[in-house]
């Protein structure tokens, strides 16, 4: 307690003796700890007397306190996760539509070369053709299924090491 003016409280004998022994218990004088809870409840803007709101107004400050906690977790969260993932999204989704622009050009191409082969030419294309994509279909089903693998063993909380990940090989 400081040695500046000293002014005297009166207190009543049950606030006295209940001031006595819990300052006693934290092995303080009844002055250092009347001190403390009259600056406790100032700081706070709270009213000692009213005990329900007292305690509501805490419970609302940490709730408060908490929401804040939350909101800068989502907001963390929108800066680094989900704008990684909507980058990549966009990436996936315009590297999409060229591809299939460039698929459009090269089937106008194509027609025009079939035009010109004889029925057996045309054939052995058409099962050409029908291998290519079933050898890619097995290609897309392999590569999603090693992504999902590797995005179950390295789920959210997880570490993982970028460099071994191993979606985006075999591309």
């Amino acid at each position: 307690m400081s040695t500046e003016l000293r002014r005297r409280v009166t207190l009543d004998n049950i606030a006295y003796r209940k001031g006595e022994a819990a300052a006693a218990e934290v092995g303080a004088s009844l002055g250092a700890y009347a001190s403390a809870a009259v600056d406790y409840f100032a700081s706070r803007g709270l009213d000692p007397r009213e005990t329900e709101a007292r305690e509501g107004q805490l419970i609302m400050q940490q709730i408060k306190k908490l929401g804040d906690r939350v909101f800068g977790f989502l907001q963390e969260q929108e800066r680094t996760l989900l704008t990684a993932m909507l980058e990549e999204m966009l990436r996936t989704r315009i590297t999409l539509d060229r591809v299939l622009r460039m698929n459009e050009i090269l089937v106008g191409n194509l027609n025009a070369q079939l035009e010109t082969l004889s029925e057996a030419q045309l054939q052995r294309q058409q099962q050409a053709l029908q291998l290519l994509r079933q050898r890619n279909e097995e290609a897309v089903e392999k590569q999603v299924l090693e992504a999902l693998q590797a995005a179950q063993q390295d789920g959210p909380g997880k570490r993982r090491n970028p460099a071994k990940s191993p979606i985006g090989q075999g591309q």
